[in-house]
């Protein structure tokens, strides 16, 4: 189940859902709003999103956090536990050029984390999706800047090296850390170069844009690690350098891009906002951009429990894909490589998932299944963290056995599977945890599997 944001700011006080109560219950009382029960049950139904803390009690959170109350009044519940996480700045920094070299930057010293809720949902995202598209109408442009200017070699092979990271991500046998480790280091690279050096406003405009592609590819590094809120850091991060530079089709790419997060652990209303918002900033949308944008609806709609409609998407995604050129230019269709026939399989399967049918979706999910490579190239990094949908599907199928032989498949080829990935699945087995063979599990989970 999608952890709530105040899940973990809970566990960045170490303190259990009784004492967190007690600590509420205290603070209340402190800021003359009189006695509350200090039960572990209410903290528990607040963090499974059942139900919202009384506005008096919400204050009480955020003085313990230090949040200002006008935060809290104006954001809502629980869009403004950001401000206690450090992503309040990320969100209000102005959508200017200044403001997505600071977001870079601040995105390339982000830390690990798992398991929180959306940064930006609700009405936060939709100050993300106004500040994105008035960003790119502005045309606004970086200053120059003094300082030691930039070899124009440095920005040559950077953009080689780059091109040959987002190559990489469509499908390598590099193990996901060391490709995550290269495109941070990139990131850091260009983020330096934006803030420490001189330059024109056509080679500010050129890096800014380098600086999106880095992220991006971060982001989806991120994402294969099970890393989600520094997968959605970098994401915002992404979104903004590229209207920044006044780059459209990437801003597009990116917003529908922010749509995998929202799947997983968001609304899909956000999602087809999201989607709205990615056609809006293009006129005319590229036919790779197309199969993201009809996807990610199927998707949404599957949640919402409009099969026809959803379907109908999917159908829509086919034929774009029909249309799509079959060699990628990352630079031309920033929307990455990894969109194949597979990737519409699996997307329908996604789809039947939502919808209530897992017989259905397993069928889609055989290519998952297998060794995880194709006959055209390499495996795709994603092969793991996409194996969490077939066990999602088999315990919905009531297939416990098969559900396990998938966890120790993605084992096997991950070798130790990433901390936010064994997370994942974790939550997919708790709830039949009677009916697992529990050391066979721990141990494929911690890290403890046979060689």
């Amino acid at each position: 189940m999608a952890a709530h944001p105040l899940a973990a700011l809970r566990a960045s006080t170490g303190l259990s859902q009784a004492a967190y109560a007690q600590l509420i219950a205290r603070t209340h009382a402190e800021l003359g709003h009189g006695r509350m029960a200090a039960r572990r049950e209410k903290v528990s139904r607040w963090e499974s999103g059942r139900i919202a803390p009384e506005f008096s009690a919400q204050l009480a959170i955020a003085r313990i956090h230090q949040v200002d109350s006008g935060l809290v009044l104006r954001l809502g519940w629980p869009q403004w536990l950001t401000a206690a996480t450090g992503d309040h700045s990320l969100l209000r920094q102005p959508w200017t050029p200044r403001g997505a070299i600071a977001v870079s930057r601040s995105a390339a010293d982000t830390a690990a984390e798992r398991g929180s809720g959306p940064i930006a949902t609700g009405p936060s995202l939709d100050t993300v999706i106004r500040g994105a598209v008035a960003a790119l109408d502005s045309g606004s442009r970086p200053p120059e800047r003094d300082g030691p200017r930039i070899a124009p070699e440095t920005l040559f092979w950077a953009e080689g090296r780059i091109r040959a990271l987002e190559e990489l991500e469509a499908g390598t046998t590099i193990p996901p850390d060391a490709l995550h480790l290269a495109a941070r280091t990139e990131h850091r690279l260009i983020s330096d170069l934006l803030t420490r050096h001189g330059y024109d406003r056509a080679t500010g405009t050129r890096l800014l844009l380098l600086a999106a592609r880095t992220a991006t590819l971060c982001t989806w590094t991120s994402y294969v690690l099970g890393e989600e809120a520094r997968t959605e850091r970098y994401n915002l991060a992404a979104i903004r350098a590229a209207c920044a530079a006044g780059a459209s089709h990437h801003a597009a790419a990116f917003l529908t891009q922010l749509c995998f997060r929202h799947h997983h652990r968001g609304r899909p209303q956000d999602v087809l906002s999201l989607l709205r918002a990615a056609r809006t900033v293009v006129s005319r949308t590229t036919p790779r951009l197309a199969v993201l944008l009809h996807t990610h609806r199927a998707l949404a709609l599957a949640r919402l429990a409009e099969p026809a409609a959803g379907l109908r998407a999917l159908e829509h995604a086919e034929r774009a894909f029909a249309a799509a050129p079959r060699q990628w230019d990352p630079e031309a269709e920033p929307t990455g490589g990894s969109i194949d026939e597979g990737f519409l399989t699996v997307s329908r399967g996604h789809a039947w998932l939502h919808l209530g049918q897992p017989a259905r979706a397993l069928s889609c999910f055989g290519a998952l299944t297998g060794d995880g490579a194709s006959a055209d190239g390499p495996p795709t990094p994603y092969a793991v963290i996409d194996l969490c949908l077939v066990v999602e599907a088999q315990l919905a199928a009531d297939r416990i056995e098969e559900a396990v032989a998938t966890v120790r498949r993605a084992v096997d080829r991950a070798g130790t599977l990433p901390p936010g990935v064994a997370d994942r699945f974790r939550d997919l087995l708790a709830p039949h945890a009677g009916r697992l063979p529990v050391p066979e599990i721990q141990d494929l989970l911690y890290g403890r599997s046979e060689p």
